[in-house]
C-alpha cells in the first residue's frame, strides 16, 4: 500500500514507512485502541520495547493517514502538525543541507529537530494491582472505596529522555489530540457502594494512554575525538510516545479473582478528561451553535474549547466517548462547552437511544431505562445511536428517574398497574382515583409512559432514603413521612420535618402517594441503618435485627463495623420516632460481640451463645448476616428464652416449646400443631443448649390444655385447675399469657403441690406454706418470714382449692422449728423429735428436705403416734404396732417408720 523509498524501519518486521505521503485511492479506516506495556528505563532497550506499539500503529497507517487528511488546524490547513523550526547554528544547517559530517553542538542538534504527528490511538490499561476488601460482617454494608496510594504516571517515548517527552506533549496539546496530561492516579472512587456479605469490594486504578506516532528529522549526531558531529539525513526517525491523558479508579464488587468490567474503566458522569477509546469525529461544520434548544435528535456538536463530541437526544446534548460504530455519521456543528452546559440537563420523557451493545434505552424522568423489548405498548421509535459509555456514565442523564413520572407496562397479556416514580422506585396505583388523589391531575393518562415489563420491575418498590411522602385518599391525607431504610417514619409537626434537615421549603419535596400504599410501608428501617434523634437529641443508634441498638460512644460505632466515616451515614429522625422504635432484636438475628470472637443468635429475645463455629453452622446461622453489637450491649442481653418460643434441636428432628421457662417436648407433629405451635417460627438451638434446658415448668405459669378448654396454674409443680374465669382472674392470672400444652404433659404434672410452696388465698390476705402436702397457715407476716418463706414466690390459688387442702402434715416429713434448732419427723401424725443429728441420720432423714414450720405450729403438734402406725428402731428388726398410745409387736412389717430407739423405749407396752 505504501511506497518504501528509504528502506525498512528498524524493528518493524517488514513494514515500511510512507514518510507522510498517502497514495491515491487509499481507503479511510478507523484506528482502534490496543494494549501496551510501558517501556523500561534503559534507553538502549527502549526501541525494542516500543516495537509492539510501532508495529500496531504502522499496521493501521491507512486509518492514520485518513485521520491526517481530515484533521484541520483552526485556519483550516490540512496535513500533519509540525513543531516550527527554531534558529539553528550555521554548522548544523550546513550539515542538514549537505548531508555531510560537520562539527556542531548538542544544543544545535536539539533545536534543529522537527517533529510531525502522524497517527494516534488510545487504550485504557491498569495502572496498579487490584486491592480487595472483604465484607465479613454478615450484612450488606456501605464501604468506602479507598485505594490507599497514588501511582505516579509519566510521559514515555521510544527514544527516552524528558526533553523529548516535553516536546511531543507540546505538539500533541497544540494539535488538540490531548486536552490534559495526568501525573498520578486518584486514591479513591467517588462512590461508596453497598457490598453484600461474603463478597469483596475491588479497586484498581486505570490510566488512559494516548499513543502518538510521530516522525522527527533524522539529524544524526556522534561524538568523535571529543567533538560533536552532525549531518543531515532524509530518512525520517519514526517514534512513539505514550501520554497519560485520563485516569480513573475502577470499583466493582464480587468474588475474589474477578476483573474490572469494561464500563468501570472510565469516569462516571462525563466530567474531566475526554472518555477513553474513541475515534475522532468528522470536522465540524461552519454553522456555530449558540443554543441547543430546538436541535433535532441525532444532531452532532463539537465543542471547540474542550474538544468533546455531543449528540442531541430528546433535546439534551449527550457526550460521546467515540465516533465508532456509526455514531458520528454527519458533520458536527461547532459550539462551546458553555452552550452545552446551558442546555437541558436530561432528555425528555419517551426519548430513546441505542448504545454500542445494541441495548435500547427509553428515558423516563431523565433516566435511561433499558428496554428488553419494544413490543407494544412500548414505543421505541428510531433510537439515537450513542456510545455505551454515555449511558454507563449517565452523561446528561439521571441515574434514577425523577420523582413524579407516570409509567405502565404490559407483561404478556397482563396490564401492570400505572405507577409513579418516587425516590427512584415505583409506587403502583389501584385505581384512577388514586392517581388523581396523589396529585397527578385528571389528565394523568396523557402523562403515562409505556415501558417494558423488565424495566418496570427493575425500578423496585422501595424509595430512596430521605424521600418525603404523604398518603392521600378521598380528600384525607396521612401525616408526612420520611423514607428511611425502606420504612416510613411519620412526622408529627412541620417543625419535626425542619429539625430533621429538610429545610423550611420541605413541603415542595413531598411526593403524594395513595394512602393505601402509605399504610403498607414498614415502620422499622432495614438493618444497618444509622439514626439519631433530630438536633442530636438522642444517642446514635443502628437498626440490627429489627431493633434499635444505641451506641455509647463514637468508638462503639466504629467497632460495630460502620467505619470512621460513620457520621456521614447517620440520618436524623424525630426524637419521638427514635424512641418509638423497638429495642428488641427479632428472633433469628445473628450477633457478634465487638472486640471479641464471640457469636450468638437471638432466640426468644435472648442471647443464645455459640461455643464453636460448627455449633453455629449446625443451627443454621453460618450464612446469616452478622451484626456486631457493642460489648456493653452484648453483656446486658438476657439469656432467658421467652415464653412460647418454638425450638428445634440442631442435628435432630426434636421440637419443643418454652413454657414456664422449661423445654416442653412435642412427641409428634400433631401434638405440636394441636398446641398451636405449628405456625410459629422455628428457632434452632445447639444440641448443647437443648440438653441443658430445664424440663420443669415454673410456678406461676398459666397453662391451657390442647384437647379442651381447661386452664390451670402451675403451683408447686402441680396444675391447679380453674373452674371459672372468675376464679382465674381472682387468682391474678387474668393478664398472664396462656401457654398451651399437650394433654400428656398436663396429666403428667399431677395435682399435688410440692412442699415448700408459698400459697395465698384468692380474695383474702391468708398465706400458708405447703409442708408435707398440707397447708400450714401463717398467722402473721413475721411468722411467715421467720419460717423463711418471705422471699419465696407467692402463688395465689382459688379459695375453693385453699379450703379443700388438708392441714395434716404427711408422715415421713422432716420438719424444723422456726424458733429453735429442733428437728423432727412426722410419724403417725405425731412430731418425733431428734435429740441429735446422729438420731436423725440413723432414722433415714438426713437426705430428706427439711421444711421449716412456725414455732406455733411446732409447739401445737401432738407427740402421740396415731393408732395403726407401725414403727421400728434403726438397729432392730422388731416392728411395733401402735394402739391407744401403746405399742405391741406385730408380724406385719410393711410401711413401718424408723424412729429413734429412745422414742420407742418411752412408749409403754400393751
Amino acid at each position: 500500500m505504501f511506497a518504501c523509498s528509504q528502506g525498512r524501519l528498524p524493528g518493524l518486521l517488514g513494514f515500511c514507512a510512507s514518510q507522510g505521503k498517502r497514495e491515491a485511492g487509499s481507503s479511510r479506516q478507523e484506528a482502534h485502541g490496543g494494549t501496551a506495556t510501558p517501556s523500561g528505563s534503559d534507553t538502549g532497550n527502549s526501541m525494542r520495547k516500543w516495537n509492539r506499539h510501532l508495529v500496531f500503529l504502522v499496521a493501521v497507517f491507512t486509518g492514520i493517514f485518513s485521520l491526517l487528511a481530515t484533521t484541520t488546524s483552526p485556519a483550516g490547513a490540512a496535513g500533519p502538525t509540525s513543531l516550527p523550526n527554531t534558529t539553528s547554528a550555521a554548522a548544523a544547517g550546513k550539515a542538514k543541507a549537505l548531508g555531510i559530517w560537520l562539527p556542531c553542538t548538542p544544543d544545535d542538534f536539539r533545536k534543529q529537530m522537527t517533529r510531525r504527528l502522524l497517527g494516534r490511538t488510545t487504550d485504557t490499561v491498569p495502572a496498579g494491582r487490584v486491592k480487595s476488601t472483604y465484607n465479613g460482617t454478615g450484612a450488606a454494608i456501605q464501604m468506602k472505596a479507598t485505594y490507599g496510594e497514588k501511582i505516579s504516571l509519566s510521559v514515555e517515548t521510544s527514544v527516552g529522555g524528558s526533553v523529548e517527552a516535553e516536546k511531543v506533549v507540546k505538539i500533541a496539546l497544540e494539535a488538540g489530540w490531548s486536552q490534559t496530561v495526568v501525573k498520578e492516579t486518584t486514591e479513591t472512587n467517588e462512590y461508596s457502594p453497598i457490598v453484600q456479605p461474603g463478597t469483596y469490594l475491588h479497586l484498581q486504578p486505570f490510566v488512559t494512554n494516548l499513543y502518538v506516532l510521530y516522525e522527527a528529522a533524522n539529524i544524526e549526531m556522534m561524538y568523535w575525538v571529543g567533538i560533536v558531529w552532525c549531518r543531515g539525513n532524509d530518512t525520517p526517525s519514526h517514534r512513539v510516545a505514550k501520554i497519560p491523558v485520563a485516569e480513573t479508579m475502577c470499583m466493582w464488587t464480587g468474588p475474589a479473582g474477578t476483573h474490572c468490567p469494561p464500563e468501570g474503566r472510565g469516569r462516571r458522569g462525563g466530567g474531566g478528561a475526554p472518555p477513553p477509546g474513541g475515534t475522532p469525529a468528522p470536522p465540524a461544520g461552519p454553522q456555530p451553535v449558540t443554543s441547543v434548544h430546538g436541535l433535532a435528535d441525532g444532531t452532532l456538536l463539537s465543542t471547540t474549547d474542550t474538544g468533546r463530541i455531543y449528540k442531541m437526544v430528546g433535546g439534551a446534548p449527550v457526550w460521546q466517548a467515540t465516533c465508532g460504530d456509526g455514531i458520528c455519521t454527519t458533520t458536527p456543528r461547532p459550539t462551546t462547552q458553555a452552550v452545552i452546559n446551558a442546555g437541558p440537563a436530561t432528555p425528555r420523557n419517551g426519548a430513546t437511544v441505542i448504545d454500542q451493545r445494541g441495548r435500547i434505552h427509553l428515558f423516563v424522568g431523565g433516566a435511561p431505562l433499558w428496554q428488553e423489548t419494544c413490543a407494544a405498548p412500548v414505543t421505541c421509535g428510531t433510537p439515537v445511536k450513542v456510545s455505551s459509555w454515555s449511558v454507563d456514565a449517565r452523561d446528561h442523564m439521571n441515574t434514577l428517574p425523577a420523582d413524579g413520572q407516570l409509567v405502565q407496562a404490559k407483561a404478556g397479556s397482563t396490564d401492570l398497574p400505572v405507577a409513579a416514580t418516587v425516590g427512584g422506585a415505583l409506587i403502583p396505583f389501584a385505581s384512577p382515583q388514586e392517581v388523581i388523589d396523589s396529585g397527578h391531575g385528571s389528565n394523568w393518562a396523557a402523562k403515562v409512559v409505556a415501558i417494558s415489563p423488565g424495566s418496570y420491575h427493575n425500578l423496585g418498590a422501595i424509595p430512596a432514603d430521605g424521600t418525603l411522602v404523604q398518603g392521600a385518599a378521598g380528600g384525607v391525607s396521612t401525616p408526612v413521612a420520611m423514607i428511611l431504610g425502606g420504612a416510613a417514619l411519620p412526622f408529627d409537626s412541620p417543625q419535626e420535618v425542619i429539625d430533621s434537615g429538610y429545610g423550611t421549603n420541605w413541603a415542595s419535596k413531598v411526593q403524594g402517594i395513595p394512602a393505601r400504599h402509605f399504610h403498607t410501608l414498614p415502620s422499622i428501617p432495614k438493618d444497618g441503618t444509622l439514626i439519631q434523634g433530630s438536633l442530636g437529641s438522642t444517642p446514635v443508634a443502628a437498626i440490627m435485627g429489627g431493633g434499635r441498638v444505641n451506641f455509647g460512644s463514637p468508638q462503639e460505632v466504629i467497632d460495630s463495623g460502620f467505619g470512621t466515616d460513620w457520621a456521614s451515614k447517620v440520618r436524623a429522625v424525630p426524637s419521638r420516632a427514635f424512641s418509638a422504635l423497638p429495642t428488641r432484636m427479632v428472633d433469628g438475628t445473628r450477633l457478634a460481640k465487638s472486640g471479641a470472637t464471640s457469636e450468638a443468635a437471638v432466640i426468644g429475645g435472648a442471647r443464645v451463645d455459640f461455643h464453636t463455629e460448627a455449633e453455629r453452622d449446625a443451627a443454621g446461622y453460618g450464612d446469616k448476616p452478622r451484626h456486631v453489637v457493642p460489648a456493653r450491649v452484648w453483656d446486658a442481653m438476657t439469656t432467658k428464652i421467652a415464653e412460647g418460643t418454638r425450638l428445634a434441636k440442631a442435628g435432630a428432628t426434636s421440637e419443643a416449646a418454652v413454657i414456664g421457662g422449661a423445654r416442653v417436648d412435642f412427641h409428634t407433629a400433631a401434638e405440636r400443631d394441636a398446641a398451636g405451635y405449628g405456625d410459629k417460627p422455628r428457632q434452632v438451638v445447639p444440641a448443647r443448649v437443648w440438653d441443658a434446658m430445664s424440663t420443669k415448668i415454673a410456678d406461676g405459669t398459666l397453662l391451657g390444655r390442647s384437647d379442651n378448654t381447661a386452664q390451670g396454674a402451675v403451683v408447686g409443680g402441680a396444675v391447679v385447675a380453674f373452674q371459672s374465669m372468675e376464679e382465674l382472674e381472682a387468682a391474678g392470672y387474668g393478664a398472664e399469657p396462656l401457654l398451651i400444652v399437650p394433654p400428656r404433659v398436663w396429666d403428667a404434672m399431677g395435682t399435688k403441690i410440692a412442699d415448700g410452696t408459698r400459697l395465698a388465698k384468692s380474695g383474702a390476705t391468708s398465706e400458708a406454706a405447703v409442708i408435707g402436702g398440707a397447708r400450714v397457715d401463717f398467722h402473721t407476716a413475721a411468722e411467715r418470714d421467720t419460717a423463711g418463706y418471705g422471699g419465696n414466690p407467692r402463688q395465689v390459688i382459688p379459695a375453693r382449692v385453699w379450703d379443700a387442702m388438708t392441714t395434716r402434715i404427711a408422715d415421713g416429713t422432716r420438719i424444723k422449728d422456726a424458733g429453735s434448732t429442733g428437728q423432727a419427723a412426722i410419724v403417725g401424725g405425731a412430731k418425733i423429735t431428734f435429740a441429735n443429728i446422729e438420731e436423725l441420720t440413723a432414722s433415714g432423714y438426713a437426705n430428706r428436705p427439711m421444711q421449716v414450720v412456725p414455732q406455733r405450729i411446732w409447739t401445737a403438734l401432738t407427740t402421740r403416734i396415731a393408732d395403726g402406725t407401725r414403727i421400728k428402731s434403726p438397729d432392730a428388726a422388731t416392728v411395733w404396732l401402735m394402739g391407744e398410745g401403746q405399742r405391741v409387736v406385730t408380724t406385719e412389717t410393711t410401711g413401718a417408720w424408723t424412729i429413734p430407739q429412745r422414742v420407742i423405749d418411752s412408749i409403754p407396752l400393751r
